[in-house]
């Protein structure tokens, strides 16, 4: 079984309870200020995540709890609640809302047919991420490495000012249409992964903290403590810098983390942790490396309540 903790756990401060196309073409990569270095003989790196290089043009979109995230410079920038993109589903905490649900409400902060750079947290950006992915807007959508914080110490960004973002604020819909196209295969659910669990091609990796990985800790609405047979534990903290500085750790060094844990160029990922919030995340770092790869949305409160095994 692959089961080896890959995991270490770099301060609590930010252990934050889950649920909180592939490769682009090179032009659009130099397009957002995209790393273009890909691994040998395998995945080049994407444009899913963006420094401030990235940010001139774009509209920037700011995702979390409250609006407060957003500083007095960008008051204007469009803000959507963290609870846009997780929603109960029979059951399940924290599931993606219908899509057309999910589009109505982006299209209202003022999304429209811009490229846009999403500010947040780890967890709520890569939960933005993942859904607009999820929508078939992925290709339009990046993540400012480093939050808010980066975006403090980054040069002007005129983004903010432009008309989407004025009308958003004042609360009214004048953005363009926003023209989804559904990605269905790329949220598998428990039979999808039970019926892979053999696959050699496919690599099962658990967001988590080592301790609900191995079941010691089990988290809140697990109902069989431990993690799905055969995966890897690759916590979430463990691809970026520290807590206080939420920056991607370099290329080569999350190649060598995501390597570690069984991913080759070939290798389909599955993304999965308690409810999927830091599996988004996971999913949003696996695609800038370009990886092929899922997000098991239900994650392990859903796979704890069926009659598949669990292995601690």
């Amino acid at each position: 079984m692959r089961n080896q903790i890959l995991a270490v756990v770099v301060g609590t401060s930010l252990v934050l309870a889950c649920g909180q196309d592939d490769g682009r073409d090179t032009a659009a990569a130099a397009d957002r200020g995209a790393s273009t270095i890909g691994a040998a003989g395998g995945s080049a790196a994407t444009d899913v995540f963006v420094t401030d290089a990235g940010l001139d043009g774009r509209l920037l979109v700011f995702v979390g709890q409250d609006s407060g995230i957003r500083p007095p410079a960008h008051a204007g920038a469009p803000f959507v609640p963290m609870a846009a993109f997780s929603v109960e589903r029979n059951g399940i905490p924290n599931e993606f809302p219908p899509p057309d649900s999910m589009a109505a409400l982006l299209q209202r902060a003022g999304l429209g047919g811009q490229r846009v750079v999403i500010v947040g947290e780890p967890i709520p950006a890569g939960r933005a991420y993942a859904g607009l992915d999820y929508l078939g807007l992925g290709d339009r959508a990046a993540l400012l490495d480093g939050g808010p914080g980066a975006l403090a110490a980054a040069s002007g960004a005129p983004a903010a000012d432009t008309p989407a973002s004025s009308a958003a604020a004042a609360g009214q819909d004048a953005s363009p249409d926003l023209d989804v196209d559904v990605r269905e295969d790329m949220i598998v659910d428990a039979a999808w992964v039970h019926e892979r669990l053999d696959d050699p091609a496919v690599v099962i990796l658990d967001a988590r903290p080592p301790a609900e990985y191995t079941g010691a800790t089990p988290g809140q609405g697990i109902d069989r403590p431990g993690h799905i047979p055969g995966a890897y534990n690759l916590f979430w903290q463990t691809l970026i810098r520290s807590p206080e500085d939420p920056r991607l750790k370099d290329e080569a060094e999350l190649r060598r983390i995501f390597e570690a844990a069984g991913v080759s160029p070939q290798s389909t990922v599955v993304s999965y942790c308690r409810t999927g919030g830091q599996a988004s995340f996971l999913y949003a770092v696996a695609r800038h490396l370009g990886y092929d790869v899922r997000l098991y949305d239900g994650s392990f409160v859903d796979w704890s309540r069926t009659d598949y095994a669990v292995e601690r």
